[in-house]
């Protein structure tokens, strides 16, 4: 089923699931709701009316949030990529104090790096393999931080400052 919001198209897709669920997609900022098969459109349509601020302000968000350009990375290069978290990891986790229970490389269109504070798994950006070392080094700092503060607040930056006092330069090359 498909519906509208301003001018916002929204998906809705029933699945066997508990909950309702919004999913705003890059690049463009689609709207997918995924909905339990018991849950009338009544229901729905009072849901997205209710979130209906969040949608628009994330969707706007989404459309402007920059997207990577994808580049064609070897099988060398992610080996190297691979090779280099290991490494750094190694590293940065006894200095740092944190351990982080596993890697994931793959392709993401809008960001560096991702952690899951409660599994303490980290996903890389495969793009990564194309950057400098240095700029590796700053995201796995970055995601690292995550495991002792999961907010962008000032704690936060004080771990980024004391482990990697560089860091603001680093991001700038990354994002170059």
């Amino acid at each position: 089923m498909i519906t509208q919001m301003g001018n916002i198209k929204i998906e809705i897709q029933r699945r066997k699931i508990k909950n309702m669920n919004i999913y705003i997609k890059p690049p463009k900022g689609d709207v997918l709701v995924t909905v339990p098969m018991r849950i009338s459109d009544e229901e729905v349509f009072r849901f997205l009316e209710k979130k209906e601020q969040w949608i628009l302000k994330n969707h706007e968000k989404m459309k402007n949030q920059k997207t990577f350009q994808q580049k064609e990375i070897s099988i060398e290069q992610r080996k190297w990529l691979e090779n280099k978290i290991i490494e750094y990891a190694m590293k940065l986790e006894p200095v740092m104090g944190v351990h982080c229970t596993g890697f994931m490389i793959r392709n993401m269109k809008t960001r560096w790096g991702s952690c899951s504070i409660h599994s303490k798994k980290i996903r890389i950006n495969l793009q990564l393999a194309a950057k400098p070392e240095e700029c590796i080094e700053y995201v796995l700092v970055h995601e690292l931080c995550h495991l002792l503060e999961p907010s962008h607040n000032e704690r936060f930056y004080y771990f980024m400052d004391l482990y990697l006092p560089d860091w603001e330069n680093r991001k700038k090359k990354l994002n170059v």
